[in-house]
């Protein structure tokens, strides 16, 4: 098989492999280079086929007969022999190509791999990844490959069209000039007439009851090094801190006057957050030196929702301690109280328990070498990466509690179980395989988290086989039970207590449990008719697990659901056991929009964390570059500000699926009434992180669309938010507001640490001349004419430019470091 004369260019766009390995690993370089592309028959439709171009750079043949290559492929690939390779599935989307004897590429030659994905390929981020050769008869030698990919690009008419209709988007969601005075608003603002003016020096007096508060005051007066802070004497104070009785925890009151500024509170939590309300309402230039001026005005203010969180998974692809605390440290200046902590999933255990120490040197150590035990497979492009430190400590995590208290948050940890569990299963497998090797059978068998004689098959959300704990084992329980206990103990070092735990309990897939004698056996003792029975019975017995430790539990929406034989329903019977349910499922047009509402409507306890709104890792748009997945909605800022957690119905049709539907169709749906309303904690976002991959990543997804998370959960109901008054245009002014809010004032604040994503330039034509706008305004946006890309020293658009017939347009909007958002092409 030879590289065909007609697949020899294309536009490549790189992503490299990471290529270090344990030291017990031999890592090769490889003369092999490998292109990723689309066949010339691929339509995105009923065509899916793609091609891998193995190119020999070597001078001397390679011979591929001794070698399998393996990758990783977010999107399923269809298993198939052909001439010279096969091609199979191993397991959680990590794919093995073994090739025929006799097999190898000659010296500056090619070799031509077609498979079939499942799906269409949508975006970069459904690019396979991960890609390296090991050897067959001594795998701990492997070949990292790096990989270079051909977008997949719309022709140029339909790409001129996507700008075109992107401008026009622009322009419609950019209805005012008005900014709002502080994110998120709070309850009560009356502006009065003037300025405070502080310059040089500013001159403090606290109350003695805030002390704990200092370490937050001296942060807040390190963004200020114009100005020296002087304690004073209250009466002679120009910022007094005053303790008040009667508010509301996290409530306060902010008074700025021309001769000062005076903030009451009656607990801790409501000065912080007057701080953070200041620190909105000062302009970005003050933070660079400039003049700290304030407007006057008498706030008084509270919270929307008692819980406002962020959910971050670490377990897909681990992010350090360093940057956990710079995130507990933003969530906190948008005033979000609640930090859900994604430990553990399949492909990763990522905090250290001291009783089990296999838990990471096995569950946190993906590579080549898995098929020996101590460690699992490489997933999501991890290829032949060392991840054996991807988890951080008891040190690291008691720092991290310690951080978020002085920040007012609290940190739940989510252990996922029973399905999502390999990692976890894994690594029990391999104590239990230490202990029988050395004869110790109970102690093998004590934290044993599968049934060997168990042949259900199933595929789960992320298509793995053997991804379930055997809820009818004992040692499943003792499992869960020590490492409660370790985690418990980690916050009581950090003087902390435990009250809130998730056990996960989502995505358990069909057919799990159906062949295991051990469940068979269970469903005899507790006389169960159907297998679906022992779904309650393990949520009944993990929530008493739980509450003989003093702790709430908390879990995915299944937890308080059941299925009788027609699907998941309600379960009514677990209602008042205070589960506390995180529901994210409701996907427009999947039938379960009102899920939240009906879980909250039956008694249990509810948190909102909209797939369809706040799911960060999912893509901004349909743009081949836009990072992300899709499995849930596009989701752009607009989408996500649709989200009213009350009346979610009131604004679908606005948001990206539910457009979709004609008027009406939603009529049938459950709508939350006055008990749903009672037991709604409030909502939160999530980012699931299989495809972020690094910290600048995790900013780029996340934002500028957390801002519109922290609007939602603290400020109060906006008087669209409601079925019978939607209106439209009330919503695109205030979303307009607060777009300004974001990108003029907010995003210039954090962008010393964080790579934010810049905003994609809409361009349109229009009587021969090219308009161009951004999506959130304030950028500069630089261009060229000669088909480059524009650089600081390109040309910044100011007025419609005239366009002629052969030109190639290129528009970018640049940050003063010269990072890039997306690039517009125009051709002519």
């Amino acid at each position: 098989m030879k590289l065909k004369n007609g697949i020899a260019s294309w536009i490549a766009s790189a992503c490299m492999v990471a290529t270090c390995l344990p030291v017990a690993a031999q890592v090769n370089s490889s003369p092999v280079t490998l292109h990723w592309k689309k066949a010339a028959s691929y339509n995105g439709k009923d065509n899916l086929a793609l091609a891998l171009v193995l190119k020999n750079t070597g001078s001397n043949a390679f011979d591929l007969q001794a070698k399998d290559l393996w990758f990783n492929a977010i999107f399923p690939v269809e298993e198939r022999k052909a001439d010279g390779y096969e091609i199979s599935n191993e397991n959680g989307n990590l794919f093995r190509i073994r090739f025929e004897e006799g097999t190898n590429i000659a010296a500056n030659d090619s070799l031509v791999i077609y498979y079939s994905s499942k799906y269409p390929i949508l975006n970069t981020s459904n690019i396979p990844n991960g890609f390296y050769f090991q050897d067959r008869a001594n795998t701990g030698s492997v070949q990292p490959l790096s990989l270079q990919a051909t977008a997949l690009t719309l022709n140029d008419t339909d790409q001129s069209a996507y700008w075109a209709t992107l401008y026009d988007k622009n322009e419609s969601r950019q209805r005012s000039n008005d900014v709002k005075a502080i994110l998120p608003t709070p309850m009560s603002v009356k502006t009065g007439s003037g300025y405070l003016t502080i310059s040089q020096k500013l001159s403090y007096w606290v109350d003695p009851a805030f002390r704990a508060e200092a370490a937050n005051l001296v942060d807040f007066s390190r963004d200020f090094s114009q100005l020296a802070f002087e304690g004073a004497d209250e009466k002679d104070a120009l910022v007094k801190i005053r303790k008040v009785t009667g508010l509301g925890k996290e409530a306060y009151a902010l008074r700025i006057t021309a001769d000062g500024i005076t903030i009451e509170a009656s607990e801790d939590a409501g000065i912080f957050y007057a701080v953070q309300s200041l620190r909105s309402l000062i302009k970005p230039a003050a933070f660079k030196g400039g003049t700290l001026r304030l407007p006057v005005l008498d706030i008084k203010d509270e919270p929307r929702f008692a819980y406002r969180g962020f959910m971050l998974d670490i377990s897909r692809n681990f992010k350090d301690k360093a940057t956990i605390l710079k995130y507990i440290d933003l969530l906190s200046r948008y005033k979000l109280n609640t930090f859900h902590f994604h430990f553990i999933d399949d492909e990763g255990w990522r905090i250290e328990i001291a009783a089990l120490p296999e838990l990471t040197a096995v569950g946190a150590n993906r590579g080549p070498n898995f098929g020996e035990g101590q460690q699992i497979q490489p997933s999501y492009g991890s290829g032949t990466k060392q991840t054996s430190t991807h988890f951080l400590t008891r040190a690291d995590f008691v720092e991290i509690l310690r951080y978020a208290k002085q920040k007012h948050i609290t940190v739940v940890p989510e252990i996922e179980t029973p399905g999502h569990a390999r990692a976890s299963i894994k690594a029990m497998e391999a104590r239990y395989n230490k202990f029988m090797a050395a004869g110790n059978k109970a102690e093998a068998e004590r934290y044993l988290l599968h049934d060997f004689d168990d042949k259900s098959v199933y595929s789960s959300a992320q298509y793995w086989n053997d991804n379930v704990m055997n809820v009818a084992l004992p040692s499943v329980y003792s499992f869960i039970s020590v490492v409660l206990d370790e985690f418990k103990s980690m916050y009581t070092e950090a003087g902390l207590e435990l009250k809130k735990v998730s056990l996960g309990g989502d995505e358990v897939p069909n057919g799990a449990w159906e062949k295991s004698p051990k469940i068979k056996a269970l469903m005899a003792t507790e006389k169960m008719k159907s297998v679906y029975e022992v779904w309650p019975y393990y949520i009944d017995k993990v929530n008493q697990l739980c509450q003989n430790k003093g702790l709430q539990l908390a879990g995915w929406e299944e937890m308080g659901m059941v299925n009788k034989g027609k699907g998941m329903e309600v379960n009514h019977a677990l209602a008042t056991a205070n589960i506390q349910l995180d529901v994210w499922n409701n996907l427009i047009g999947a039938g379960q929009e009102d899920l939240a509402y009906k879980l909250a409507n039956a008694g249990y306890p509810t948190v909102y964390i909209s797939a369809n709104n706040n799911y960060f890792d999912m893509a901004w748009d349909t743009n081949f570059e836009e990072p992300g997945l899709k499995w849930a909605s596009y989701a752009d800022l607009y989408q996500s500000y649709t989200f009213l957690p009350e009346h979610f119905f009131s604004s679908i049709a606005y948001s990206i699926n539910g457009a979709k539907f004609e008027k009406g169709h939603f009529n049938d749906k459950v709508r939350l009434n006055e008990k749903g309303k009672s037991n709604l904690l409030g909502i939160k976002g999530g980012l699931w992180a299989e495809t972020v991959v690094n910290e600048d990543r995790l900013d780029y997804m996340v934002f500028p669309r957390l801002f519109s998370l922290a609007e939602r959960a603290w400020a109060p109901r906006k008087a669209y938010e409601d079925v019978a008054r939607f209106d439209i245009k009330s919503f695109d002014k205030d979303y307009s507001e607060l777009l300004n809010k974001i990108s003029l004032e907010e995003l210039p604040k954090i962008a010393g640490s964080v790579k934010f994503r810049l905003p994609a330039v809409g361009v349109k034509e229009i009587n021969g001349n090219l308009h161009a706008n951004v999506e959130y305004p304030g950028f500069p946006i630089y261009y060229t004419t000669d088909g480059t890309k524009p650089t600081l020293e390109s040309a910044q658009y100011t007025a419609p430019i005239k366009v002629q017939a052969g030109q190639t347009i290129s528009f970018v909007v640049l940050d003063g470091s010269g990072r890039s958002g997306t690039l517009a092409v125009i051709k002519k």
